[in-house]
């Protein structure tokens, strides 16, 4: 058996322990090469707006190949936080059920990685793992339908249904929020979710409200959103550092959070489903793209400072400016 000396069992560590910074801000990356790489801000700029996008059924949820990094984060979050991750009103029942085989199908239909076994249990196989699940008979006889089958997949999942009052988020697992917080929004209408957004209320409101008004269950859509962060986590509640991401340090870099958004209606019980995945790279991963950097910094330049302190971004941007002078001729390019 070969015995390392203290020189070699060192180096090991620290090479460990590199491999580990590099992978650890990359958990939840996306592959700016793909083809349905997401940058909203490449075709527009505003902060405040709907920016609708036709979506195929099929394309409905995104494929993962981090999806046990995503499945860890949310087994974490919910253990510590609970309701706070994890929440429904008991109207929401026939409409989580109604998802719940409506997502199976498209799992197994649409997603090459899903498949149900002899047994009846849901499998998923990646290059990043294996992953079981009960079947989707177990789920559709849980008390909490939603809580079950959003472990399936990566994005956090919201169930709206209409109300006296305008749309209401019934039921929602919730384990990357980028600054909002579930147990202040569970049971409100969209309105009120929605107030603290700069220019709601002059520029969206109405159209939001039509919008879900005419929504067709065989016309999904999607949409995308981006802040800027200092930490590679997934849960950004607005407060301190959750350490629910071991080895995810805060302020040491800059990060580019992207949200891809869909919305979905249901056919029988007309509820709305809002789903978010949440994708975070290291800033440096946009320097390659042509046009990227300077796009996000001519968008930042046209934030309100309303706008940049409803996206925490205030705090940032002495360093992201800096970050723009550094590989920009002009920052506000």
């Amino acid at each position: 058996m070969a015995i390392m000396t203290g020189a070699e069992s060192a180096s090991a560590e620290a090479s460990a322990g590199s491999a580990l910074r590099e992978v650890l801000p990359r958990r939840y990356a996306q592959d700016f090469a793909a083809p349905s790489v997401c940058l909203p801000f490449l075709k527009v700029p505003d902060i405040v707006h709907m920016g609708l996008n036709k979506l195929a059924p099929q394309s409905w949820i995104t494929p993962c190949s981090q999806l046990p990094h995503y499945l860890n984060n949310k087994t974490a979050a919910y253990q510590r936080l609970g309701e706070k991750v994890y929440a429904q009103l008991p109207e929401s029942l026939p409409a989580q059920r109604e998802l719940v085989e409506l997502l199976h199908r498209h799992l197994l239909q649409d997603h090459s990685g899903y498949v149900r076994t002899a047994a009846g249990t849901l499998r998923w196989r990646g290059a990043s793992g294996d992953l079981h699940w009960p079947g989707v008979e177990s789920v559709l006889r849980s008390a909490s339908p939603l809580r079950d089958a959003g472990r399936w997949i990566a994005d956090d999942v919201c169930l709206l249904l209409p109300g006296d009052t305008g749309y209401q988020l019934v039921a929602a697992y919730l384990a990357a929020p980028s600054y909002w917080r579930l147990e202040e929004k569970i049971g409100r209408p969209l309105n009120q979710i929605h107030a603290p957004v700069p220019g709601f209320q002059n520029k969206l409101a109405g159209q939001m409200a039509r919008f879900f008004d005419h929504l067709k269950p065989e016309y999904p859509v999607w949409r995308s959103n981006w802040s800027v962060v200092d930490s590679p986590a997934l849960l950004q509640r607005g407060e301190m550092a959750s350490g629910l991401d071991e080895g995810a340090e805060s302020g040491k870099s800059l990060y580019l959070r992207i949200e891809r958004q869909s919305l979905r209606r249901l056919p029988n019980t007309g509820a709305v489903v809002f789903t978010i995945r949440v994708m975070i790279n290291p800033l440096e991963d946009l320097l390659p793209i042509e046009g990227g950097l300077s796009a996000l910094a001519a968008a930042v330049a046209q934030m309100s400072p309303e706008e940049g302190r409803y996206k925490s971004l205030a705090p940032l941007l002495p360093s992201l400016q800096q970050f723009f002078s550094r590989h920009l001729e002009d920052p506000s390019a």
